[in-house]
Parts: C-alpha cells; sequence; structure tokens
C-alpha cells in the first residue's frame, strides 16, 4: 500500500472516531478554481469549516466591480445526514439576484426565497439547499465501500423540491492544474439530455473533493476547475496511481 493511501485511510479512521453519535465528520477544505462567468475568467474559492459541530460551507468569486458571486450554507450532520440551517445565494454586479433558504426544524418549516417570493414547505429531513447537496453527496460516497451507481438528493428552490439523479459514468485519471487526480465522474440526469447535460468529477484520494464541474445548456458550456487546494490542511496533490 501506498504511503498516501495509508494516510487517507489513516485520517478517515481519526474523523469517524472523533464524529459524535458514531457519525462521519466531514473533511475540511479549501480550493481554488477557475472558471469563465460571462465571458470572463472568474476564480471562485471554496471553503469548509467546522466549529462544535456546525459547519459553514462559503463560496465566492469576483471579478472587478462586474462579477460578485457569494454563497453560504450552514448545517450540522446528523445520522450521516447533512441537516440544514440557513442558506443565503448572492449575485452582484451586472446582474443583481438572490435566493435563501431557511431550515427550521422546530417549526416544522423550510422556508425558500426566489425572485424575490417566499414560499413555505413541510419539514422533510432529506431537504438541501444546492450549496450544501454536494456536501451531502460527499459523505454518501465517504460510507460507501464502493461509488454507487446511483446517487439521489432533493433540493429546494424557490416554491419546488426538486429531485436530482446523479449517474456514475466512468472511474477516471483527470488531468488538473495540481497534476493528475483519480476521480468518480457522475452525470446528472436530464429529460433533455439533448439540450442539457450536467457532469462532475470528485477526487477519490482526496475525500471526493470537486475538482471538475461542465454543463451545457443550449450550445454553451460552463466548466469550473480546480486549480489548488487543501483537505485537512493537507495540500491536493496530483497521484501516479491509476484508479
Amino acid at each position: 500500500m501506498t504511503s498516501r493511501a495509508w494516510l487517507i485511510l489513516i485520517m478517515l479512521a481519526s474523523l469517524a472516531d472523533g464524529a459524535n453519535g458514531g457519525d462521519l465528520a466531514l473533511p475540511t477544505y479549501r480550493a481554488e478554481y477557475k472558471s469563465e462567468v460571462s465571458g470572463m475568467d472568474v476564480t471562485l474559492t471554496r471553503t469548509l469549516t467546522e466549529e462544535d459541530g456546525r459547519y459553514q460551507l462559503n463560496q465566492s468569486g469576483q471579478k472587478t466591480f462586474l462579477i460578485k458571486l457569494s454563497e453560504d450554507a450552514s448545517f450540522s450532520v446528523e445520522n450521516g445526514r447533512v441537516v440544514g440551517d440557513h442558506f443565503v445565494y448572492q449575485l452582484s454586479g451586472i446582474t443583481k439576484r438572490r435566493r435563501e433558504v431557511i431550515f427550521d426544524k422546530n417549526a416544522g418549516v423550510i422556508r425558500s426565497l426566489r425572485k424575490k417570493e417566499w414560499t413555505d414547505h413541510p419539514w422533510a429531513d432529506d431537504v438541501l439547499d444546492r450549496l450544501s447537496l454536494q456536501e451531502q453527496w460527499r459523505l454518501i460516497l465517504l460510507n460507501a465501500d464502493t461509488p454507487p451507481e446511483l446517487v439521489a438528493l432533493s433540493v429546494v428552490d424557490g416554491e419546488r423540491i426538486k429531485p436530482k439523479e446523479f449517474e456514475l459514468v466512468e472511474t477516471v485519471m483527470v488531468d488538473t492544474a495540481v497534476g493528475p487526480l483519480n476521480t468518480v465522474h457522475y452525470r446528472e440526469r436530464r429529460d433533455d439530455p439533448e439540450k442539457r447535460r450536467s457532469d462532475t468529477w470528485l477526487a477519490v484520494d482526496h475525500t471526493y473533493l470537486m475538482v471538475r464541474t461542465e454543463h451545457v445548456e443550449d450550445g454553451s458550456t460552463t466548466v469550473i476547475e480546480l486549480t489548488s487546494g487543501a483537505v485537512e490542511d493537507q495540500p491536493i496533490v496530483g497521484s501516479t496511481v491509476a484508479p
């Protein structure tokens, strides 16, 4: 077994032993990505931090004064499941947009803001906001002996609760700015796959951190790619061992 494999096993074992109630804790991280928005190159920074069992996930990006993106999600992990608390998405600059989700378990309601209108939904343990959904995905993969063929999740978006299903395409080595990485490649099921396609690659050797996403819609392609990062303060580096 390689030294890197031993390091990953030791890290995951310590995280599992230290989690409350037998829950597998989410490894924290900081990652930077490059993307293109409205024809302009944008650097996105994503961080996951934890304090006293509460997680804070933030994603932000800015291109001078023209575009500023900020997404924040707070949540906890209970019985292997992400339990939402609060989510805010803000886009400002050329275009202004705000979305928000308030998870109020005590009141038995999930409140969602979209297009300046609030909608109330009955509480459901499996409903997520669109940012923390990605951490639930990581939890599923971390708990699985092998990557599942299908990952089914639900996300709240305004007046709708949307089911999302991701099919395993392949396990593949992907070239990145930090070197080649072993990944699992998933594709979202769509009713109109010829018009829209969404693919995600997650790093097998780095607690399934997102490495790349590719979204195709109406002939336009948006790609987000990892440029640097660290998981639990361990830098992400390329692998020489194929999956």
